[in-house]
């Protein structure tokens, strides 16, 4: 199960800090919906020799339920009312690994894809256990398998588009601040949201200098797991790298009580 909570509180925090007007932050609403396991796995697919240099449309996405596609729609309201401008980027990334990280962001980017009128792209940056691949021969992007909805596995999700690693980056094994800087001013061109799936920031040397790179970082942190002192150590490595730490998204949370209970408390 996956909750929003503490909604760009620390943004308006530091906002504040810093003499600037605090945004109109709205409270995320509590009921909490079902998200599919996100845990990227092991030996994920790796991209092509020749990989695209622009997005192409992506095979396989998740499966949307009523309750993910409102919790993800009331992310987005408060991410808008905080970010302005004709494109944004935001990176979603973990303290650590296993926490859902690729389930919530692309659960975000297919929620705006239902919106016909802007048009948003999923970057991986997790090159060291890439979640995406392509496929030269068709021209798109590919969802691994093990991640995709079993009734979306095989379809082209509308409207949304992905740019999967380069070889090089995968022979690297570091996504270098540069490398990104160059992706959002050459290869964004003409999309309205960046979602970045980034690497875990207390595993990856990369992930805190990324984040740098981006309008906003969101923390994904998985219930019941995560501890408060490692959420804390992951937020302040990326301040102290200069990242705008927008809020977190509690993922995989069980409720205590039936959930028609919940939403009437």
């Amino acid at each position: 199960m996956t909750r929003i909570f503490d909604a760009l509180k620390k943004s308006e925090a530091s906002r504040q800090g810093a003499g600037l007007p605090a945004p109109s932050v709205t409270p995320m609403p509590s009921p909490v919906p079902h998200v599919a396991a996100g845990a990227r796995p092991m030996g994920a697919v790796r991209a092509s020799a020749e990989p695209f240099r622009s997005p192409v449309p992506l095979v396989g996405g998740l499966d949307l339920n009523e309750d993910v596609i409102r919790e993800m729609t009331a992310l987005r309201v408060s991410v808008e009312s905080v970010l302005q401008g004709p494109m944004r980027s935001v990176l979603f990334v973990s303290p650590q690994g296993g926490e859902g990280t690729t389930t919530v962001a692309l659960q975000f980017a297919q929620v705006l894809a239902r919106d016909s009128s802007i048009r948003p792209m999923m970057l991986d940056a997790h090159v060291r256990r890439p979640a995406y691949s392509v496929d030269p021969s068709q021209r798109m992007a590919m969802l691994d398998p093990r991640l995709s909805g079993k009734n979306a596995a095989a379809s082209v999700v509308p409207n949304l588009f992905a740019l999967p690693p380069s070889e090089e980056l995968l022979r690297g094994g570091v996504f270098q601040p540069a490398a990104l800087r160059q992706l959002l001013d050459t290869a964004t061109a003409g999309f309205d949201w960046v979602l970045l799936d980034g690497p875990p920031v207390l595993e990856s040397p990369d992930s805190a200098s990324l984040a740098s790179q981006v309008d906003g970082v969101i923390l994904v942190v998985q219930a019941g797991r995560t501890k408060r002192p490692v959420l804390t150590r992951a937020a302040d490595l990326l301040r102290k790298a200069g990242a705008r730490v927008l809020g977190s998204v509690l993922n995989r949370r069980v409720l205590e009580i039936p959930e028609f209970i919940y939403r009437r408390i």
